[in-house]
């Protein structure tokens, strides 16, 4: 049985909910992990150290605590969530003047695992976007989107807000306006050229006149939830047995690359990474594959 707080640390964590909700302008489902992080932290010191008062809580505690969340088997994602919720709350402690020194000063965030992304096969690729027929403006629209995703890399997003204008069909080019407002222009493969000339001519048959380059039925700009939904049902149509989002097209892209010799700054640039080591993962995956290869083919593996 979980014995409820003292009455002060209680005190504490609603000064802290107060300055997330009025301050911090975090999402709900933030805050709330971030209120639990701290009320778990008050759990353990006061019923594990017998610490009642928050001015005795220094460097031992804090490592006390975060070895306890290790041995507990805690993912290494949630315990730097719940250091960096910590790191927030004992910074307010100090601006309040109820603490004098923060015993997270010295403390590091621990780095997340990182999680190799999905990628689909060539294979696979290829049985997904041959099932769709391209026959009318809808099958076409849904082509050229999965086309597109795999030859150029692009976010959901990206895709979401192209106009008609931001493709070059002539040069092969599309104009993206990425993270930040940054501008960057990714070529765009002939296969996928070919289907989105398919789309934009039954597009421009239809009775619709938007600028946006993908449209829905009712002939306004594609949301990102509607490109999710085409995804999956296309995915659930081809019967792929691994979890396929949109995001999963821009793996495959930067994937297909690197394996075909494509060098890493070049990757970089065109999904639009601003540091070489987001994009460097790719190389983790490709190692991975080669890995597997060799073991189940190497005669003296």
């Amino acid at each position: 049985m979980t014995l409820p707080l003292s009455e002060q640390n209680n005190k504490y964590i609603l000064i802290f909910k107060t300055y997330l909700l009025g301050e911090k302008g975090f999402p709900r489902t933030t805050i709330s992990a971030y209120l639990l992080d701290v009320e778990e932290f008050f759990m353990y010191i006061e019923q594990k150290l017998k610490l009642t008062d928050i001015k005795l809580v220094n460097r031992t505690a804090i490592r006390s605590f975060m070895s306890q969340l290790q041995e507990l088997g805690y993912k290494k994602s949630s315990i730097s969530r719940k250091v960096s919720a910590l790191k927030i709350f004992f910074k307010l402690m100090i601006r309040k003047n109820i603490i004098n020194s923060n015993p997270l000063q010295y403390t590091t965030t621990i780095k997340k695992d990182r999680l190799l992304p999905t990628f689909l096969t060539k294979e696979e690729v290829t049985k997904l976007l041959d099932l769709i027929s391209s026959n009318n403006l809808t099958n076409s629209r849904d082509r050229a989107i999965l086309e597109l995703m795999y030859s150029s890399g692009l976010r959901i997003s990206e895709l979401a807000s192209l106009n008609e204008s931001d493709l070059d069909i002539y040069e092969g080019l599309v104009t993206v306006l990425g993270k930040g407002s940054k501008e960057r222009i990714v070529p765009v493969g002939d296969v996928a050229l070919n289907f989105l000339r398919n789309y934009l001519k039954f597009k421009s048959q239809s009775k619709f006149n938007e600028k946006a380059l993908f449209i829905n039925r009712y002939g306004r700009r594609l949301s990102v939830r509607g490109i999710r939904k085409i995804v999956a049902h296309w995915v659930k149509t081809a019967s792929l047995h691994k979890k396929v989002s949109p995001h999963t097209f821009r793996h495959t892209f930067a994937t297909h690359l690197l394996e075909s010799g494509c060098d890493l700054r070049s990757i970089q640039e065109m999904l639009g990474h601003k540091s070489l080591s987001t994009t460097n993962v790719y190389t983790h995956v490709t190692l991975e594959r080669l890995k597997n290869v060799y073991e189940k083919t190497h005669p003296r593996r």
